[in-house]
């Protein structure tokens, strides 16, 4: 951990004193901008009485926009550096365990998902926050689409394990992806207008009439113009044919002005994400997945730079002079709009996945970050049969100093664990820990354990169920429909980790301890590897009646004088312990 931070606080060091540079030379380049504006008015101002001074205005100017054109080069890296002198910054809290200055990704939480809100998946202090690295919306969209949808095979799973082994020594590129993607944001709104527009109907290409005007117009107009060179006589015809095309111009202006408007916000959007394919495709990559992603991010950056093209072509329509000839000889405007047009019916089917390249690169290198954060955590394997393997499994939201692991089997051959303890003995904890883990290896990840394995499953809790007003929910309602969900998903065949604490809360003592046992009674005989943490140490007798089949593990709670202490250790059995009537005791609530 020490050797991290050091590496952190190096190049934290090293990109700031690189920016002092940059800063320095910005300065002298905004001095030398000045001294060349003045020496254009005084030379501007001599000329008149020296007339061979003007000759040396256009290099004077041409000197003044080269200055120009150097300092935005070397704003835009002070600002990279200024961002890679933060991240490195908040890298060393992150590994003190303060993370709270990532993104949240507090607009994916779900009360209602099957297991995100009971697993703190999202918001201040959650798993994506701790993960999260990403720069661009899409990544974020990537990143929780990983945690939330569980790869379906094998094979995927070990290609993304193989690409965030590629991405950990390349702390370079994750960073400079990151520092790229944070100067050249783009918002959600922004990408859902430029699919929008991938969706619209041509308004010129396809159409006979427009194919037939745009190529008699300009040949019409284009022969006048050789004709009335040789013969003026040929002035009058040539006129009307421009003022036609002109005139054919403007009556589609204002259309073709709110092409420009939306299309000028779409070019810069794919600006700013072939920056970050560039990045990509100066990559070394090993990892057949990662290699997969720059040949696309390869083809990407071909037509992304061919699209900035188009529309700037479009946009020079905005010249006066230009466009009046362009339109009167030539019909630019339509011209313009019909190339973009045929891009659009080239890449449409295309451009949704080269936005995934850079929201998979993103998301990947949140996870390859998170591996050279920790590399004492294992990648798992993925089992065919429906069993969990853990060894020193630990939740990754606890600091390592803190942090108790804790070895565990289930589906060999058992598949309910009745887990049960005292409060506060870490019951809770272990079942979100088990369900982080599993979530973390699904989506092709190393997890907080020396060792784990697990099989492609789905996942579902009951750990958080609260009441809803505006739903007309009772809180034990919301709780056995949760139930519903759970066993309708297993009777139709699906595997499932379950998560249950505490079940039936919302019901007296007999009633709960009764439906409890007929609700294992039912998960016994479905494909379901099942974890339920319980204060009704009864349930543990479910272990004799269903030997082979349910299994007891609990978490015991030690009373040190005046001092309650737990271990955090799961041991074999049924606790024996309590410890409500203590607390109560040391709290003044009720006599001692």
């Amino acid at each position: 951990m020490q050797e991290l931070k050091k590496l952190y606080a190096g190049r934290q060091a090293e990109f700031s004193l690189l920016g002092k540079e940059v800063n320095r030379s910005l300065r002298s380049i905004s001095l030398g901008r000045i001294v060349v504006a003045l020496l254009f008015i005084v030379i501007t101002y001599l000329g008149f009485s020296q007339s061979i001074l003007f000759y040396t205005l256009p290099f004077v100017g041409a000197g003044f926009f080269y200055l120009v054109s150097l300092y935005n080069k070397g704003f835009q890296k002070s600002q990279l550096l200024e961002n890679l002198v933060k991240l490195n910054s908040l890298e060393q809290k992150a590994l003190d365990h303060d993370f709270s200055n990532f993104k949240s990704g507090e607009r994916f939480l779900d009360p209602h998902h099957a297991y995100s809100y009971d697993l703190d998946l999202f918001g201040n202090g959650s798993l994506f926050q701790y993960l999260n690295r990403c720069g661009t919306t899409i990544g974020e969209n990537k990143l929780a689409d990983l945690l939330l949808t569980p790869r379906s095979d094998r094979q995927s799973i070990y290609d993304r394990q193989d690409a965030i082994k590629d991405l950990h020594d390349k702390i370079q590129f994750r960073q400079d992806f990151w520092a790229h993607a944070i100067l050249n944001k783009s918002n959600a709104i922004e990408i859902e207008t430029l699919l929008d527009w991938l969706k619209q109907e041509n308004f010129i290409e396809g159409k006979l009439i427009y194919r037939i005007l745009l190529t008699v117009g300009p040949l019409i107009a284009i022969s006048l113009l050789v004709v009335t060179i040789i013969n003026t006589a040929w002035m009058p015809a040539l006129l009307l044919a421009m003022a036609l095309q002109w005139t054919i111009a403007s009556f589609h202006s204002q259309k073709i002005s709110r092409i420009q408007d939306a299309l000028g916000k779409h070019k810069h959007v794919l600006e700013r994400y072939a920056v970050l394919l560039k990045l990509v495709l100066a990559q070394d990559f090993k990892s057949t997945f990662l290699i997969s992603l720059k040949n696309e991010a390869w083809k990407a950056s071909v037509n992304v730079r061919k699209f900035s093209n188009l529309v700037n072509a479009l946009e020079s329509r905005m010249n006066a002079i230009a466009t009046m000839f362009g339109n009167s000889l030539f019909l630019y405007d339509l011209h313009s709009v019909r190339r973009l047009e045929r891009w659009r019916h080239v890449n449409a089917a295309d451009l949704p996945r080269w936005l995934d390249v850079v929201a998979e690169a993103d998301a990947l290198c949140s996870f390859g970050t998170f591996h050279f954060n920790n590399p004492s955590y294992a990648f798992p394997s993925v089992d065919e049969k429906l069993n969990i393997r853990a060894e020193q499994l630990g939740h990754p939201l606890i600091a390592s100093v803190e942090r108790i692991g804790n070895d565990f089997s289930q589906g060999n051959p058992e598949t309910i664990m009745i887990i049960t303890g005292a409060n506060m003995a870490g019951k809770s904890t272990f079942l979100r820990a088990a369900g982080v883990n599993v979530i973390l290896s699904l989506a092709g990840a190393p997890v907080c354990a020396k060792n784990f394995s697990c099989p492609i499953i789905g996942l579902r809790s009951g750990m958080r169920t609260s009441d809803s007003l505006q739903e007309h929910q009772s809180y034990f309602y919301a709780e056995l429909y949760r139930l519903q969900c759970i066993m309708d998903d297993l009777r139709a065949g699906q595997p499932l980790l379950i998560l249950l604490d505490e079940i039936l809360k919302g019901t007296n003592s007999t009633d709960k301890q009764s439906g409890s046992i007929a609700i294992v009674e039912q998960l016994v005989k479905l494909n379901a590897l099942v974890l339920l943490a319980t204060h009704d140490v009864v349930l543990g007798e479910l272990q004799e009646r269903f030997p082979g089949r349910v299994i007891n593990g609990c978490f015991e709670s030690q009373v040190e004088g005046a001092r309650l202490a737990f271990d955090y250790k799961l041991k074999p059995g049924i606790a024996q312990k309590a410890n409500a009537t203590f607390l109560m005791k040391q709290m003044g609530i009720i006599p001692d």
